[in-house]
């Protein structure tokens, strides 16, 4: 072989080795990371330099052990690629690693955790996880707002509300706790639209006007005060407190605790009689049923709703309701609760119970029915907005 081919053969053999190293680096990806391809052991140690959410970007140095190169005194031949072009293309696996660097430090990092969007920590005082709260009741608690956000200020309008509410009175549209709640201001205490949030974001407003600054690590805490009303049944009850940018809808962060709402002084049913048949637009169903209070029977009344299928579009008009009084039938208007259900309240059913505990004998009639449901009728009891939970009777229905 002669010295012209030999020559030629040194200076190719660098390039194709850089070429096959940069394309190994190239390679298949594992996720978000590239994964290089195995290089020779006498290859150097291949470094990476990564972005957040834009995996490694490595880069391929060039080989550190060159190729015999051809003495400087031969010429290049006249025929083919020129001598001199083959190492000036070497670089170009370095030069190409670094754009890809330089793109990859361009790219958007991944979205930081929702809690660092704020940097606000929040934390209930006086109200635990699984705490009672008996209806009627003040319940007094307070909530702390801090800075965790070491890069600066951040402004806070402290809201508090409850959620939708399992156990609320009325369920039909929205389950929304019924009560007062205060916040303590440097005037005194104050009185908040609402207990519940309701079901829109305008709870998310009530802070503003006792908003506030807090620098980095700072904290701020807000006494409150709360009383759910009687109507409201046992359940889960959400208290919900939110750190609010002032005068926007936007909620920074929030935090709940889980609490459960009793009731001592809920009424019970304690025996029921089988109803007769129920003959539409006829004969009407006959039942009594027992009902005890905790407090005596002094403010009990009963509770007889009639729960009407919405699709029956079935009024007041249609159904009858009496209540036997001294011997007597004495018959009562029937209208529809908040619930949906048809009856009579219980306000309404004053001197009709005998004994303690007090015994009811009513009678249901219905002069149409659009459905050939079961009719149900649920009893129950009543004593200074206390109610108790009802006892479902489903007669025989003729049509």
């Amino acid at each position: 072989m002669n010295a012209s081919v030999i020559a030629r053969i040194a200076k190719i053999v660098p390039l194709a080795v850089v070429t096959a190293v940069g394309i190994a680096a190239c390679g298949p990806t594992n996720g978000e990371a590239s994964v290089a391809a195995s290089a020779p052991a006498s290859t150097p140690a291949v470094t990476s330099s990564a972005t957040p959410g834009a995996g490694a970007v490595p880069t391929v140095p060039a080989p550190t052990t060159p190729a015999p190169a051809a003495p400087t005194t031969e010429a290049a031949p006249t025929t083919g690629a020129p001598a001199a072009a083959a190492p000036a293309a070497a670089p170009a696996a370095p030069v190409a690693a670094k754009t890809e660097a330089k793109t990859a430090a361009k790219a958007p990092a991944a979205p930081a955790p929702a809690k660092a969007a704020g940097g606000i920590g929040i934390t209930f005082n006086g109200l635990r996880a699984g705490q009672k709260i008996q209806v009627g009741d003040q319940v007094s608690f307070s909530v702390t707002w801090k800075n965790n956000d070491a890069s600066g200020t951040r402004a806070v309008a402290p809201v508090v509300a409850t959620q939708q509410f399992e156990g609320a009175e009325c369920r039909r549209v929205l389950s929304m706790a019924q009560g007062t709640l205060e916040r303590k201001d440097a005037t005194g205490w104050k009185a908040m639209p609402a207990l519940s949030q309701g079901g829109g974001m305008d709870y998310a407003g009530t802070g503003n006007d006792a908003a506030f600054e807090l620098a980095a690590g700072e904290s701020r805490t807000v006494e409150y005060r709360m009383v759910l009303d009687a109507g409201n049944q046992p359940g889960k009850l959400y208290v919900e407190a939110d750190a609010v940018v002032p005068s926007t809808y936007k909620v920074l962060t929030k935090g709940v605790v889980t609490t459960s709402v009793v009731d001592s002084h809920r009424p019970v049913v304690n025996s029921v009689s089988k109803p007769t048949p129920l003959v539409v637009g006829g004969t009407p169903t006959e039942f009594s049923f027992k009902v005890s209070s905790p407090d005596g029977p002094g403010l009990l009344r009963p509770a007889v709703y009639l729960s009407v299928p919405a699709s029956e579009g079935l009024t007041g008009e249609d159904v009858t309701i009496e209540a036997k009084v001294g011997g007597e039938w004495k018959s009562f208007e029937a209208t529809e609760d908040c619930n949906g259900r048809i009856g009579v309240a219980p306000a309404q059913l004053t001197g009709v119970m005998t004994g303690n505990p007090a015994e009811y004998t009513f009678r249901v009639g219905l002069k149409r029915t659009g459905s050939t449901k079961p009719v149900e009728i649920e009893v129950g009891g009543a004593s200074d907005g206390h109610y108790g939970a009802p006892t479902t009777l489903r007669p025989a229905v003729r049509r």
